[in-house]
């Protein structure tokens, strides 16, 4: 499989694959916390449907489980801040590049007018929707584990 030749895309001199690491990292980071505050979300409104009778749990009659919105709550907000920190890293790191002996002129020089933003704001991009898709994935798989999870009986109408 050929790879993609992303040094196109960014500043002369960026190490690409540090960006994609500190990327993967960002969004390693915020899986786990959204798994860990959906989990948790989860199973406390999955035990409140039950009693304790002796030993045993038993579903309570008039049980229902919480809607899955409710449920969800703020667990994807760190990927929509891994998305902002994404094109927060255009402005603060690329456009940095220029600064100090590093010249933005020859970037304005060159043949094709846009080339400058272009090298500039793609990367970040790129990031910016991968967090995006990558929340709205996890999404999709909690809502597999609610339907999952939740007795039939139990579902809220909508």
């Amino acid at each position: 499989m050929k790879m993609i030749d992303l040094s196109k895309f960014a500043p002369p001199g960026t190490i690409i694959k540090e960006e994609a690491k500190r990327l993967g990292l960002g969004l390693a980071a915020a899986t786990c916390i959204a798994v860990l505050i959906y989990g948790v979300s989860l199973r406390d409104a999955y035990d409140f449907l039950f009693d304790r009778v002796g030993g045993d749990r038993v579903l309570r009659p008039d049980a229902m489980m919480m809607p899955f919105n409710v449920l969800l709550g703020q667990s994807l907000s760190f990927f929509y801040i891994m998305a902002l920190c994404s094109l927060l890293a255009a402005v603060f790191y690329h456009l940095s590049y220029y600064m100090g002996s590093k010249s933005i002129y020859l970037m304005r020089r060159l043949p094709q007018r846009w080339e400058l933003i272009r090298r500039d704001f793609t990367l970040p991009l790129i990031g910016a929707l991968i967090s995006l898709l990558a929340a709205f994935l996890l999404k999709l798989l909690f809502l597999a584990a609610y339907y999952i999870v939740t007795p039939t009986q139990c579902l809220p109408t909508w």
